[in-house]
């Protein structure tokens, strides 16, 4: 301390950072606890204030709700207006008024499948769906016109040819796009194939994933010529090639040259807007982590009273 401060201001602060040193809290001891914490019910005041989607989430999480859906396939039955939202959690979705019966949206990361799976789902639709396969803008395949006596055994046989809908719908992060080329394209920076691939199983196996404001789009570009819309989305991943930054740059030393993911942020064409470049780049082999990490400041952070602003770009 110095002579510009008065003596009643010395003492406060040498007992004001005393205080700081004796009681603040490091930065470890104020990390919440790891893995995802399951949902609890707000106080009865709070209820009342909760929309109608977060009220059916916190009811029951929609992954409990398959029993419901084995009750209502027994009696060949409707679901509810809580069951549709609900269902959704396992890629079903329910087509009235156009339709009586369930659509299902599967979840096929990059949008790779093997002959044998396509015709297993081939053999589906004919056996207990409109008998076409649906191609969707996600690199994803849609079963259209389920009965509702039929949905157990829909997941049965998607399950059993190795492939899954589990969290294709609602609250829940979309199917990862990439290049439809990826991995043979000869111009490519990078085969972004294994990241998606990595990401899909670390959300698949999360439950903290499972619970976001509203849905959500990921998207790797591999830099090659055959693209992905990867601005549409709420994070988009380009690859790009950097050289080493020469002195006095101020990244000299601290990057090295080769091929980064350019983040983007805040894409959502509905509403007109576009991921924009964030400024932030990061190693391929971190990318997984860093979109882990951003989907989990908008799961915390996202607006849940308003689902027309549930999405990053309005968190942002």
């Amino acid at each position: 301390m110095n002579d510009d401060f008065t003596e009643e201001q010395k003492n406060y602060l040498a007992g004001f950072f005393t205080g700081v040193s004796h009681g603040g809290l490091t930065f470890a001891q104020a990390e919440p606890a790891a893995g995802p914490q399951p949902l609890e019910a707000p106080p009865e005041e709070k209820k009342k204030k909760l929309i109608p989607e977060e009220q059916f989430k916190v009811d029951q999480h929609p992954f409990d709700a398959l029993p419901r859906l084995n009750d209502l396939a027994k009696a060949d039955a409707h679901p509810e207006k809580p069951d549709i939202f609900r269902f959704k959690w396992n890629g079903l979705f329910w087509l009235a008024p156009v339709v009586e019966g369930y659509m299902c949206r599967l979840r096929i990361p990059g949008g790779v499948v093997t002959a044998n799976q396509v015709r297993a789902l081939s053999d589906i639709a004919d056996d207990i769906a409109s008998g076409f396969l649906q191609i969707t803008t996600r690199n994803n395949f849609q079963v259209r016109v389920i009965q509702p006596k039929d949905t157990p055994e829909l997941l049965r046989r998607i399950q059993d040819c190795g492939l899954h809908s589990r969290g294709s719908g609602a609250d829940n992060l979309r199917n990862f796009t990439s290049n439809p080329t990826s991995g043979i394209d000869p111009h490519e920076l990078i085969d972004v194939l294994p990241y998606v691939r990595d990401l899909a199983h670390v959300v698949i196996n999360s439950l903290e994933f499972y619970d976001l404001p509203r849905k959500f789009n990921v998207s790797y570009d591999s830099g090659g010529l055959t693209k992905v819309a990867e601005d549409t989305n709420d994070i988009g991943l380009r690859a790009i090639k950097l050289n080493e930054p020469s002195e006095g740059h101020p990244l000299h030393g601290k990057i090295k040259a080769g091929v980064y993911f350019q983040i983007l942020l805040g894409g959502v064409t509905g509403h007109k807007e576009f991921a924009e470049n964030a400024g932030v780049i990061c190693r391929p082999e971190d990318s997984v982590e860093v979109v882990a990490a951003l989907t989990k400041v908008f799961i915390e952070n996202g607006n849940r009273g308003n689902r027309k602003k549930a999405r990053m770009v309005y968190l942002i």
